[in-house]
């Protein structure tokens, strides 16, 4: 049908525009031609004139342009719309959802078909173009979701007269900010009438797997934290240090999740933040030095940090964490620490030399201090050394009586401590060993004249203490 009225419109349109009577011109011989790709014949006392397929374009183009208005009326008298028979019935068309679940997140990949039954004999049936529309939360208005299917006349079961088309794979909401009520619908046109399934019918449709209205719950769920996987590293660390903030947060929806820094300073005030957008499970990891988040300034501050993160429904914000501490800029540099005693002995009444070498390029009045420690006398002062500002490394050095007898036979350790931050952000070397004392607890041998001199002088006083005595008791 829809065929045979495409024929007879054309076999009227190229009639009329391609036809045009003459009156015979006197003399004129029958059958002579023309330039311009036009031939003549005469008929029955007409001469008609026909164009080629050019000269018809390029004339309805020209009538188009010069005499828009006759050419629309043109048009229309060469319209002949298609009227269906009477037993033409409009086909039955419905969504067929087999998965059957109706809550879904926006992630969820999702296949609807159009389930379509014609019963009109194939030589009435037109081709139907169909589109799937979906309505999310909160939307006042279906809009068209996947691409056109296209049903033909003769693409039917012989059996049933049904077939059905698919879109599948789909995830229409995946950008929703709301959850709540997802609708689906489905627009037909067949040649005929446009129809939509969800107003067609008198009743709504809803039968197993089969709706003229597909109504489905978009629901979402929030991520979490991986409370283990939150730290930075180092906690102590310089402000240049390649300082990173360690996370990890799992979405069970699948959805995209926006992670949010905020680096805190000590008094819990916001001093930066910064984003990335990660999917779920994956290991985040924020570079202070690539955010810029410290400057020579904050050297010697302690931070804390947390973080917000969401997936465009929820966010949520997390608790504050300490981290990092700044060390001091350096501002002096120190080096080659060394011990030695008076005399390979080593003993304990023996003067210890202790030496340091410090390049102070800015600081006057540098106090540096000796500490030494044995089991008898942990963390013992022992000496200060000041020194000013040079541009050249000075030693530093204690020459000293540091033990007593009391730390014979012991190991020791000495460290250094000093009124500004070394080149490791310290203000102290820490403890370094210094070997072990000499077990040798008298300082003079047996033989020699200042042990006779003792054993002399302890013998006098008892000798003179026993006549005393005596003396006292006999009187």
């Amino acid at each position: 049908m829809k065929r045979r009225s495409i024929a007879i419109f054309l076999l009227i349109f190229f009639y009329l525009l391609g036809s045009v009577q003459a009156a015979e011109g006197p003399g004129g011989p029958s059958g002579s031609s023309g330039g311009g790709g036009e031939s003549s014949s005469s008929s029955g006392g007409r001469k008609i004139v026909k164009l080629d397929l050019e000269d018809l374009i390029g004339n309805l183009e020209k009538w188009k342009q010069d005499d828009p208005s006759n050419y629309e009326y043109l048009k229309k008298l060469l319209h002949i719309p298609f009227v269906p028979p009477k037993d033409y019935a409009a086909p039955t068309v419905y969504l067929w959802y087999p998965s059957g679940k109706t809550n879904i997140t926006r992630n969820d990949k999702l296949d609807i078909y159009a389930y379509v039954k014609n019963d009109n004999p194939i030589e009435v049936r037109s081709d139907v173009y169909l589109w799937l529309e979906a309505k999310g939360p909160g939307e006042e208005e279906f809009t068209r979701v996947g691409s056109q299917r296209v049903i033909l006349a003769n693409e039917y079961s012989e059996k049933n007269n049904v077939t059905t088309r698919d879109w599948s794979g789909m995830t229409p909401f995946v950008d929703s900010k709301a959850i709540g009520n997802a609708t689906f619908r489905i627009w037909f046109n067949d040649m005929h009438s446009t129809y939509y399934t969800d107003t067609m019918y008198s009743n709504p449709y809803n039968r197993g797997e089969y709706h003229s209205l597909l109504e489905l719950d978009l629901v979402n769920s929030p991520p979490e934290v991986d409370e283990g996987s939150i730290g930075v590293e180092p906690a102590r660390a310089r402000y240049n240090d390649p300082i990173r903030y360690l996370s990890r947060f799992v979405d069970t929806d699948g959805d995209m999740i926006n992670v949010t820094i905020h680096v805190l300073d000590d008094q819990k005030g916001e001093l930066r933040n910064e984003t990335q957008y990660v999917k779920s499970g994956t290991n985040v990891t924020f570079i202070a030095s690539e955010y810029g988040f410290f400057g020579e300034g904050d050297a010697g501050k302690n931070f804390s940090y947390r973080y917000t993160y969401g997936d465009g429904l929820n966010s949520i914000i997390t608790e504050i964490f300490p981290g990092p501490t700044l060390l001091p800029s350096p501002k002096i540099f120190v080096s080659d620490p060394h011990v030695e005693a008076a005399d390979e002995n080593r003993y304990w009444w023996q003067n210890y030399r202790f030496s340091l070498k410090a390049k102070n390029p800015e600081m006057n009045n540098l106090r540096i201090d000796l500490y030494t420690s044995t089991p008898s006398h942990p963390n013992r002062y022992q000496d200060t050394r000041v020194i000013n500002s040079s541009d050249e490394a000075q030693d530093v050095l204690f020459d000293i009586k540091p033990f007593d007898v009391s730390d014979a036979n012991e190991s020791f350790t000495y460290s250094f401590k000093y009124s500004a931050t070394d080149q490791n952000s310290r203000e102290e070397t820490g403890d370094l060993s210094g070997g072990s004392i000499n077990p040798k607890i008298v300082r003079y041998p047996i033989y020699s004249m200042v042990t006779i001199g003792n054993l002399l002088a302890v013998i006098l006083a008892a000798l003179v203490g026993g006549i005393v005595i005596e003396r006292r008791l006999y009187q």
